[in-house]
């Protein structure tokens, strides 16, 4: 084979490699200069760490981000907005091995405002679809949920909750990355919770948390992030259990 066939067999085997399921995924996955200057800019959290775990951050940012096929439901995509919805991704997965981006979860759709899945269905402001692969957010309801930075009304970290809970238990490379012994503890803790809050008993948790697991995990995972203290002082032995799981410690760095 000559000087010309190989260069033809390395071009395909690059293409090979970076098109997958008919989707391009570019060689490229760090920041550029730009994203870098958002994700600090709207990322209160990239500030608390230090400039190792920045950089870090970032990287996991940029992994996401070039990681995903992004769509617009009747709203444009900018840059900036796939950058911040990626930094909330990465909000959640700092603690983890950083090549972990809820693989299985390749498609992105971003909705302007609330947006009704089924014709006759209610409506939502994000939702997780594990058999699709799909994660949908309303973008007004995710920028206020950073907006509104302290609420525990996160749309971003709601639904990337829900990806990372699915993530764990769906086979692929990506699977198993929950301590196995720490999540049967947060699932008794939880139901033990669970059953105050159907009982009207007072907890920090509102009280959509107490639909089912799922559920009381992404609405745990939007105290942990935005109203850390309180959780500690209020909830201790399911904060010390969410803080092994996730293995961050928010509450630290308030």
């Amino acid at each position: 084979m000559g000087g010309l066939g190989y260069l033809a067999m390395g071009i395909l085997l690059v293409l090979a490699f970076t098109l997958v399921g008919g989707v391009w995924r570019g060689p490229r996955r760090r920041l550029t200069t730009a994203q870098r200057a958002v994700v600090r800019k709207y990322f209160p959290f990239h500030a608390t760490l230090d400039p190792d775990e920045q950089a870090r951050f970032e990287r996991v940012t940029g992994r996401f981000l070039n990681d995903k096929e992004w769509i617009g439901a009747g709203i444009r995509l900018e840059d900036e907005m796939k950058v911040m919805i990626s930094a909330c991704a990465a909000q959640l997965l700092h603690g983890f091995d950083e090549r972990i981006t809820l693989t299985h979860f390749s498609r992105i759709i971003v909705h302007p405002d609330a947006y009704k899945a089924h014709r006759k269905d209610r409506f939502h402001q994000g939702e997780v679809s594990p058999r699709a692969g799909v994660i949908r957010l309303s973008w007004a309801h995710f920028l206020e949920g950073y907006a509104r930075a302290g609420d525990a009304h996160n749309v971003g970290l709601h639904e990337m909750a829900h990806a990372l809970w699915f993530e764990d238990f769906i086979p692929n490379h990506e699977d198993g990355f929950l301590d196995p012994v720490l999540l049967d503890e947060w699932k008794i803790l939880g139901d033990q919770e669970t059953a105050a809050i159907r009982a009207g008993k007072p907890s920090l948790l509102r009280a959509y948390a107490a639909t089912n697991q799922e559920e009381f995990f992404a609405v745990a995972v939007e105290y942990f992030f935005e109203r850390a203290r309180a959780f500690q002082e209020e909830l201790p032995e399911l904060y010390a259990v969410m803080s092994g799981l996730l293995k961050q410690d928010p509450a630290k760095a308030v």
